[in-house]
């Protein structure tokens, strides 16, 4: 069941980066109108990179919510083809009773093999769901357990990073950037791992 919550988890998580970019787009144009000279060049050769990969990461988002319209579409149609299939059984299920009407323990029998045969396929799916679910419950809680205190790991270690170097320059600054960017990354993996546990559930 969590594959079916994957495109839309993905769909999420591309309109999260495309937000994320805007807004760093919208601060880097604000900065720049201050700027001159080479920085002035180099800051705006950054916006047209930034810039470009909005329009990549647009491109891939439209390109996934299509895909997966599409695959909805397509499984609809199945679903559609089925049910008008199962209505066919149904009437020459009904149509084979109907003509063995003078025969009720024959009627009888067919009906409660019928009847035992949706049972079973009940209990199998059912025993399958309580399996599945006992096991990804403790799986999820397990994964979000140690997620959370990786995550909480990083921000402390990052949050004394900054307090290090709060008033650095140069090289401590690019030590912080790289530090964030490390947290973030380990942040985006943490919050994946989340998802997924969570998406285990449904």
């Amino acid at each position: 069941m969590g594959d079916k919550s994957y495109p839309h988890e993905t769909i999420a998580w591309a309109k999260q980066r495309l937000d994320e970019l805007d807004a760093i787009i919208s601060e880097v144009e604000k900065t720049s109108k201050d700027l001159s000279g080479s920085v002035r060049a180099e800051a705006d050769a950054a916006l047209a990179r930034l810039e470009a990969s909005r329009v990549g990461l647009q491109k891939s988002y439209d390109a996934l919510r299509t895909e997966t319209e599409d695959l909805k579409r397509t499984a609809e149609d199945v679903q559609n083809a089925l049910d008008d299939e199962w209505v066919e059984v149904e009437t020459s299920f009904q149509s084979f009773l109907g003509a063995l009407a003078d025969q009720a323990d024959t009627v009888r029998g067919i009906v409660a093999a019928r009847v035992e045969a949706q049972r079973q396929a009940w209990d199998n799916s059912l025993k399958g769901l309580r399996d599945q679910a006992a096991e990804t419950v403790d799986q999820a809680r397990g994964d979000l357990d140690a997620a959370i205190k990786r995550l909480s790991d990083e921000a402390d270690t990052f949050q004394a990073r900054i307090g290090e170097v709060k008033d650095a320059r140069d090289a401590s600054w690019e030590a912080v950037k790289s530090g964030l960017a490390e947290a973030k990354a380990v942040h985006d993996r943490t919050i994946d791992k989340i998802k997924g546990a969570f998406a285990k559930l449904f």
